[in-house]
């Protein structure tokens, strides 16, 4: 009878003896099978909070999949909530012990709606609202259909409105200088096409060309005699040092003020340009005076080739950029530089072998070359002799009598396309002169001649005589 006792005793205590199976090690496995970027992503209970997002500062891009450990858990049901680009949300809920994969797709209806953006301004945000009674109460236009882009002046952007059946809508854009447009009752099943801008206003197009050794920052524009610059018409761009920038410009008048900002706070203002006849605007070449920017032949009487030369206004306390540039020069060679400021200036020169020298206070508008030679820093630099009366034999002088300084000059074979600037890093200063001798020697004396001025203008002399030994007026 004991025995019998005591089995039954042991039979009932063992369950209690055994130890209890830990929770399962659960996944799941989220697929985007939208055509949407997915922004954020949330797994949780059913009735618990949403606790953090699961994709943290990443995304999950349309077809991708993305595999969330969950840890260890006995239950089996998850809700899910993805919320897609342009703010739309979508709400799964899965039994992830029978079927780890919770996949996000678009099942309902799409409208489909091409948005033409025919304004001179970059499209910041888009808001679409179905069209509806709302006496006493404020329309709500939802989230921002274009997330983090834009629409860029001239484009266009394909918008699916997903999940609805409605054909009418009221549409609000939003400019980059804060403007709205606001157009309502727009039936987008009968016109699948929305354009914001009146294209009946004519577009006016021009590049603005960097033609200084500073990125271009910033850039407004503004109808001649208007109040206010706007918005930077750059947006996040910039114009790197000889690049150039695709200005449009919607408006009835032709002539519009431009201003630069460049990445030194330095500022250009150009006004009353005509750009219904004027294609090109630059900035960058520094103005000095009324003599334009002063040029400065530097002539190497050193056994040692300078590699570096640093022009700077004699009130700067940075020598800035190196004016030679790529260039060097060589014993009993010569390079022009450029000086950015009034006709006192400073002068270092650096040698191949880093040694240095410098000399303050140099009166560059007194002088047009300096001798570099042993003892030049203190002896006494004297102007050099006065030109020529006539031209250089086999070449041409060329006199810039535009106001404004000559930026760039092209010299090709009468008919071809415009090859290299043949000025390089230098100007021609209002009221200078230089002379000029055919690039490709005495045998190549025809040419194809066009100055640049500072403010974009052209002047174009086709079928100059370069060998001519006269003096050709620019302006």
């Amino acid at each position: 009878m004991r025995p019998l006792l005591l089995a039954a005793l042991l039979a009932l205590a063992g369950p209690a003896l055994a130890q209890p199976t830990p929770p399962a090690q659960r996944e799941a496995v989220v697929a985007n099978d939208t055509d949407r970027m997915m922004m954020e992503l949330y797994l949780f209970r059913p009735g618990g909070e949403d606790g953090a997002d699961r994709l943290g500062s990443g995304v999950l891009p349309p077809r991708a999949t993305l595999r969330v450990p969950l840890g260890r858990m006995r239950e089996c049901s998850i809700e899910a909530r993805a919320v897609f680009e342009g703010g739309d949300e979508m709400r799964r809920r899965a039994d992830i012990c029978r079927n780890p994969r919770i996949a996000f797709a678009d099942t309902g209806p799409a409208r489909d709606v091409t948005v033409a953006n025919q304004s001179d301004r970059a499209l910041r945000e888009l808001y679409l609202a179905p069209t509806g009674n709302r006496p006493g109460r404020a329309r709500d236009w939802g989230a921002d259909r274009l997330g983090s882009g834009t629409v860029a002046a001239g484009e266009e952007f394909r918008l699916r409105l997903r999940n609805t059946t409605a054909c009418s809508f009221d549409v609000r854009a939003v400019y980059d200088n804060d403007e709205e447009e606001v157009r309502e009752r727009q039936d987008i099943c009968r016109t699948p096409r929305l354009a914001f801008g009146d294209a009946s206003i004519p577009m006016r197009e021009v590049t603005v060309a960097n033609r200084g050794r500073r990125v271009l920052r910033e850039l407004y524009a503004r109808a001649d005699g208007r109040e206010g610059w706007g918005a930077d018409r750059l947006g996040a761009e910039t114009v790197e040092p000889r690049g150039e920038f695709r200005l449009r410009l919607r408006g009835r008048e032709c002539r519009f003020d431009l201003r630069a900002v460049f990445e030194d706070n330095r500022e250009e203002v150009q006004r009353g340009l005509d750009l219904c006849t004027q294609r090109t605007a630059g900035f960058g070449m520094p103005v000095i005076a009324e003599g334009g920017a002063r040029r400065l032949t530097l002539v190497n009487g050193f056994s040692r080739t300078v590699r570096e030369a640093y022009l700077s206004p004699a009130d700067e306390d940075d020598w800035g950029e190196d004016a030679l540039g790529d260039q060097v020069i060589a014993p009993g060679g010569r390079q022009t530089v450029t000086l950015e400021g009034g006709c006192q200036a400073d002068l270092r020169i650096v040698f191949d072998n880093d040694a240095a020298e410098e000399r303050r206070d140099i009166d560059v508008c007194a002088l047009g070359t300096i001798a570099l030679r042993p003892g030049w820093t203190v002896d006494e630099l004297t102007a050099p002799a006065p030109a020529a009366k006539d031209p250089q034999p086999g070449s041409i002088r060329l006199r810039n009598a535009g106001g404004l300084p000559v930026v760039e000059l092209y010299a090709d074979p009468p008919g071809s396309k415009r090859g290299e600037d043949r000025l390089g890093h230098t100007v021609l200063g209002a009221g200078e002169a230089m002379d000029f001798a055919p690039p490709g020697g005495p045998d190549d004396c025809q040419a194809d001649l066009v100055a640049v001025f500072r403010d974009g203008r052209e002047l174009a002399l086709p079928g100059t005589d370069l060998c001519a030994g006269r003096e050709v007026v620019l302006q």
